[in-house]
């Protein structure tokens, strides 16, 4: 059984989807859970591996990302703290389709597949809601894709910076800072193009004011500017 702090709680209530849920079924779950620490850069799971567990982001963040065949990695994203993830595979039985690793020091809440099953058979209305959250992903994967497929590149670069922005963001004299080291590669992969093209695009806002960069951080300086580009 979890035991966590007010902190932690906060950061669960945090969660649109978990505020949302009956207080009882909020309860239950958070007693269920156990609490994990990792280190940064521990695997959490791998590609092909039994689903076992679904968690939660107490701290920290975890990284969600792929491998092709010749050795390359594609970050696809990142769970800020209050974020759910892994479910999928306790709901179909299938395989973790995804490697999963802690992207900085992270703390969890982990309900291991037995405990999800009793959640479920103790909560009939749990079912209705993780199909809402099931939706709201769908959703999520099919703007991203319209996007990706219509917006120009500086629309997604924008929209994934205030997204990261959003989840990591820590207010600064200069502006709001994303609090995660993000190299340019990393950021090109999040966007789908080259580094090369996201070094241009960085300097670019840089000299007009929009960003400051630093080793691997990130500073929105303009963000309205940011969310007028984003919206094109």
């Amino acid at each position: 059984m979890a035991s966590l702090s007010e902190a932690q709680i906060a950061t669960l209530m945090g969660n649109p989807w978990f505020a949302g849920l009956a207080p009882a079924i909020r309860g239950d779950a958070i007693a269920r859970g156990q609490l994990r620490s990792m280190v940064q850069g521990e695997r959490l799971f791998s590609r092909g591996d039994a689903g076992h567990a679904a968690y939660a982001v107490l701290q920290g963040s975890v990284r969600i990302s792929g491998t092709s065949r010749d050795g390359r990695e594609a970050v696809l994203t990142f769970y800020e703290p209050g974020a759910w993830f892994g479910e999928i595979s306790l709901l179909d039985g299938q395989p973790r389709t995804h490697d999963g690793c802690a992207y900085t020091a992270s703390r969890l809440l982990v309900i291991v597949q037995a405990d999800f099953e009793a959640l479920l058979d103790a909560h009939p209305a749990l079912a209705r809601e993780l199909l809402r959250l099931e939706c709201s992903r769908l959703r999520a994967v099919l703007v991203a894709l319209e996007a990706h497929a219509t917006q120009s590149l500086e629309q997604r670069f924008a929209s994934r910076l205030l997204a990261l922005a959003q989840a990591y963001g820590s207010p600064t004299p200069r502006g709001l800072s994303i609090e995660l080291h993000l190299s340019q590669e990393i950021l090109a992969q999040l966007t789908g193009v080259t580094r090369q093209r996201v070094n241009q695009l960085l300097k670019v806002w840089e000299n007009d004011g929009l960003i400051e960069q630093g080793y691997g951080r990130v500073v929105l300086v303009d963000r309205v500017r940011l969310e007028r580009l984003a919206a094109g």
